[in-house]
């Protein structure tokens, strides 16, 4: 184990990890920062060797990645690479964890410039590899964010204020740009999924409170869906709901708070329309509902540009569907999957 990480066993870290998804509560991953392969050939690598030298935690990283892949193999590769993340990521961001140091290595030039992979592939060779690479996100995944849970969550998000910088949109674009993290702590993004009212409620407030900006992922027609409906329009598209969110009651964000919470500096964007996974978004008007109408309504309601999405089931950027080249099309810039974040081409 590195000296940076505490002294958890794979096992215990993904159990630790597990039990955060049980609970709801915001459950901590690394993720690879990639481009989106561009030249025409999905599977290509970029091959440009580093022209920076690798921060010594980011090689130790990598080598307790290996060293978790080896003991958390699964039945497929990917989820393989999933749970050695995940269980690395509760060591390295959990409530245990040893405050990083500074992210830059000694030396660097201020414009260093490390080309990002563009392999849309998941395996635990190319995941290493980002992680030796310093190409990778800090990231916390919350759902449900129930007023009962405001307190904890406020203290968890000062905790990472404390020990990381806080992620804007301006950050992501010049890291993917470079290759390089700019700022003298490592990042970390705050990650609400689905749109809930409580997001807006408790966990914009909360992170504001720590000091912190969140990233709200919304799926839209979860926000157009009458109050009266909402409950059972979850239940039927795979958003989960908590005790707290009482049938009858609104359950999602409304336009105007999405406005608002772009004015407030968060990142509010697109996460579908309807809690869709990509592999069922195929015929045009599935594209136009689920990838083009979803950011048209929040430009709409925010007066800016929403730039991420995310699939449900996390899919990759490959630029081999229509949906895919959807996406490029409409301007969105940042795909958040399962194991990486690509920037898109263009």
């Amino acid at each position: 184990m590195s000296h940076h990480l505490p002294a958890f066993t794979p096992h215990e870290a993904l159990e630790a990890s597990q039990d955060l998804v049980t609970r709801r509560r915001g459950v901590p991953m690394f993720v690879s920062l990639r481009s989106a392969p561009s030249s025409g050939d999905p599977h290509r690598e970029a091959g440009h060797p580093p022209r920076t030298p690798a921060r010594p935690a980011d090689l130790e990283l990598a080598d307790t990645f290996s060293a978790f892949r080896d003991r958390l193999r699964a039945g497929s590769e990917e989820e393989t690479v999933i749970r050695a993340l995940q269980s690395l990521a509760y060591a390295g961001l959990g409530p245990d964890r040893v405050p990083p140091g500074t992210s830059a290595p000694d030396g660097q030039a201020p414009d260093a410039h490390r080309q990002l992979s563009s392999d849309p592939g998941i395996s635990a060779d190319s995941t290493e590899a980002d992680l030796r690479a310093g190409h990778f996100l800090r990231v916390v995944n919350y759902h449900n964010t129930p007023a009962g849970w405001k307190d904890e969550l406020v203290a968890e998000l000062r905790g990472y204020k404390e020990d990381f910088e806080t992620v804007d949109l301006a950050d992501l674009e010049r890291f993917a740009r470079t290759g390089v993290w700019h700022k003298p702590r490592p990042g970390l993004l705050p990650v609400f999924y689905e749109g809930y009212r409580d997001n807006f409620d408790v966990a914009a407030a909360a992170c504001e409170e720590a000091g912190v900006i969140g990233w709200f992922f919304v799926c839209t027609a979860f926000v157009d869906t009458p109050v009266e409906a909402q409950y059972d329009y979850a239940l039927a598209h795979r958003i989960k709901l908590v005790p707290e969110n009482p049938r009858g009651e609104r359950l999602a964000m409304n336009w105007a708070e999405i406005g608002d919470l772009h004015r407030r500096g968060h990142v509010v964007t697109p996460h579908t329309a309807s809690h869709a996974p990509a592999r069922q978004v195929l015929a045009p008007e599935d594209i136009e509902r689920e990838v083009i109408e979803p950011k048209r309504l929040m430009d709409r309601a925010t007066g800016g540009s929403a730039l991420c999405t995310a699939w449900l089931e996390g899919s990759a950027w490959t630029g081999e569907s229509a949906a895919d080249q959807a996406l490029v099309e409409a301007g969105y810039r940042f795909v958040f999957s399962n194991t990486m974040v690509q920037r898109l081409p263009g």
